[in-house]
């Protein structure tokens, strides 16, 4: 019934604004007179109409615009930075093998996989009982060949014998005792000692069995001296440098920390259109081992003092223009929600810069963006 008699006052003020002319207009200013009337009237019509309108909304609650409910958020500057991300592995430098520098059986192996052991220490023993024996024959023909040489010595001062005799038993001696030496320095070369600090990868021939010389006996990483390794698309080439900054992850130990670029490779790799890196971590924790997987972030893009925001909260028209409501107060300090076209640029992890249409302190609306429309009442949640 109301909206009835609202219709009825619309009608009624448009039929008395007929009844007012009387007279058609014929000339152009009689006609540009008339045009200036129907203006006036028609704005005061309007005039009046929102009058009526208002009076009627106040006595029926039903017709009051009705405020929807959303949620805001105040835009900030702030830095942006965006980066890319690569696996990689940890990888101790190459591997040192310990060797025998002679041949024999390994009597005693001191070591095994997974010991951390320090330069110098006693890997194996090699068993040396044959070279034993031959330094006691070598020994006992020792004494006797000093034997002789002494009663050449004492004969030959008496100018008893010959000369050559004299000769001839001193070489022995020293022969004998060259024989000796050489001997014993193998015996010092039974004994396997780590060439390096580091930790027993493998153990490459076990107790009991034979080492040639040269044989490796033990493997040994230098774990005290780890590297991160990946390859690098080479489409980031730009990007990447040597001795920049970049963030590492050890996802499985949940360790962040730092690292520094060391080594560029010098060539594509034709395969797969990558470059071998390599980053020395920060880090110098004893849970990092070899072939550990690694999460390498690189910087790519990096902005400072920009306006973000998530990429969620930008709608779009039909014809793909981006837009947001923006919460803001109209003449009676109502807040309404009010359409803002912007720009974005650069977007990294969901979040995205907005380069035009929006400043620093704006309120825009995230939480129920999608149910309102440009002017509409607005309240925030408590």
């Amino acid at each position: 019934m109301k909206r009835l008699l609202y219709i009825i006052i619309t009608l009624a003020l448009l039929s008395s604004c007929q009844e007012k002319a009387t007279k058609e207009p014929v000339t152009l200013e009689e006609l540009k007179a008339a045009l200036i009337e129907k203006k006036i009237e028609l704005s005061t019509l309007e005039t009046e109409m929102q009058e009526l309108t208002d009076k009627v909304a106040e006595l029926d609650p039903s017709l009051q615009e009705k405020s929807k409910l959303v949620d805001t958020t105040i835009m900030t500057s702030a830095d942006f930075t965006r980066y890319i991300n690569i696996q990689g592995a940890v990888k101790a430098d190459d591997p040192v093998n310990a060797v025998s520098d002679m041949g024999g059986r390994i009597s005693r192996l001191f070591v095994k996989e997974g010991d951390f052991i320090k330069r110098g220490a006693l890997l194996a023993k090699l068993d040396v009982s044959t070279v034993e024996s031959q330094i006691n024959e070598i020994n006992s023909a020792l004494d006797l060949a000093q034997d002789v040489y002494e009663r050449q010595e004492r004969l030959w001062s008496k100018k008893i014998g010959s000369e050559v005799q004299y000769l001839q038993a001193k070489n022995n001696v020293e022969r004998l005792e060259k024989s000796l030496e050489t001997i014993q320095l193998q015996i010092k070369k039974a004994n396997v000692y780590a060439p390096i600090s580091g930790t027993v990868d493998m153990v490459m021939t076990n107790q009991g069995e034979v080492a040639s010389p040269g044989m490796p006996i033990v493997q040994l990483l230098n774990t005290s001296k780890l590297k991160i390794t990946t390859d690098v698309p080479e489409n980031y080439l730009k990007i990447i440098r040597k001795g920049m900054n970049v963030d590492l992850e050890f996802p499985s130990l949940d360790i962040v920390t730092t690292g520094k670029v060391s080594l560029l490779g010098r060539q594509i790799d034709p395969a797969n259109r990558t470059l071998e890196v390599e980053i020395i971590p920060r880090t110098t924790s004893n849970l990092l081992k070899p072939n550990l997987l690694a999460e390498i972030k690189i910087k790519e893009l990096s902005s400072k003092n920009v306006i973000t925001m998530p990429l969620e909260y930008i709608l779009q028209e039909v014809d793909g223009t981006e837009f947001v409501y923006v919460a803001e107060k109209d003449e009676e300090g109502a807040h309404r929600a009010t359409k803002r076209y912007v720009s974005i640029g650069e977007a990294a992890e969901g979040s995205v810069i907005i380069t035009e249409g929006l400043s620093s302190g704006e309120s825009v609306i995230f939480k129920g963006s999608r149910n309102v429309s440009n002017g509409e009442l607005i309240e925030f949640s408590k």
